[in-house]
């Protein structure tokens, strides 16, 4: 699992159609200090994350497919979660974030 924030949403009128009725988003990796740390990654969307929400989301479209009972489903990775909260401690310090919506 990685963990991200969503940066933005896909807009596609023509698409594969196993993708019909799916969200698109994009999603910023980050580390766990909130510093991104790759490229951005558009990612299905089941859960209806906002723009702005810190997610869980993996890069594994084939267990989504297997989830959603689509068979080859041409995704490359999904949000599995939306983060209400973070408190953690590291290098003696403690990080403490909320989404914008919660705090």
């Amino acid at each position: 699992m990685k963990y991200g924030r969503v940066v933005g949403n896909v807009i596609s009128t023509i698409k594969n159609e196993r993708l019909k009725g799916v969200k698109l988003s994009i999603v910023e990796p980050l580390d766990p200090d909130g510093n991104v740390i790759g490229n951005n990654e558009i990612v299905g969307d089941f859960l209806g994350a906002d723009v702005g929400n810190l997610v869980i989301w993996v890069a594994d479209g084939e267990t989504i497919g297997r989830m959603m009972g689509v068979k080859n489903i041409p995704l490359r990775g999904s949000i599995v979660g939306i983060i209400d909260k973070v408190d953690m401690v590291t290098q003696n310090r403690v990080i403490r974030g909320y989404n914008h919506e919660n705090g």
